[in-house]
């Protein structure tokens, strides 16, 4: 069985810059290609809004473009979907109310709440001493 991951955005910009090898780490963890990356198209929205952003510090700007150039590699493969929400956290929300058991990789405390309220089966992916990705309840 693959396990499905939710991207999110304040993650990935977490991993690029606390240089964390993403992917890498997500293959140690499940096994490599026992999971499915699910990325929204409105993270690819925020991203680009970021990357362009001129009163974001350059870092961040750079985050954001890294970002992008990591998903984009014609290695990582992963599930585009469109969460027909405006909001990338409404959308995540309602995903993972319908789809059973699923991983969400964010560091939001108020999304992992919302979506606790809807769907109890979900865990997290978070990040320790800013240079490990761990799953948690």
């Amino acid at each position: 069985m693959v396990i499905q991951i939710i991207l999110d955005t304040n993650f990935i910009l977490t991993c690029v810059k606390q240089k964390i090898q993403m992917f890498e780490q997500l293959d140690e963890l499940f096994g490599f290609r026992a999971y499915e990356p699910v990325v929204g198209k409105q993270i690819f929205d925020e991203l680009n809004k970021l990357k362009n952003k001129g009163e974001l510090k350059i870092r961040e700007r750079e985050s954001a473009s890294v970002s992008l150039k990591l998903l984009k590699n014609k290695g990582v493969k992963f599930k585009l979907i469109d969460f027909n929400s405006p909001s990338v956290d409404t959308g995540i929300a309602f995903y993972t109310a319908k789809n059973g058991q699923i991983i969400v990789a964010t560091l939001d405390r108020e999304l992992k709440k919302r979506i606790l309220k809807e769907n109890k089966k979900v865990k997290f992916l978070t990040i320790r001493q800013k240079k490990r990705i761990m799953l948690t309840n």
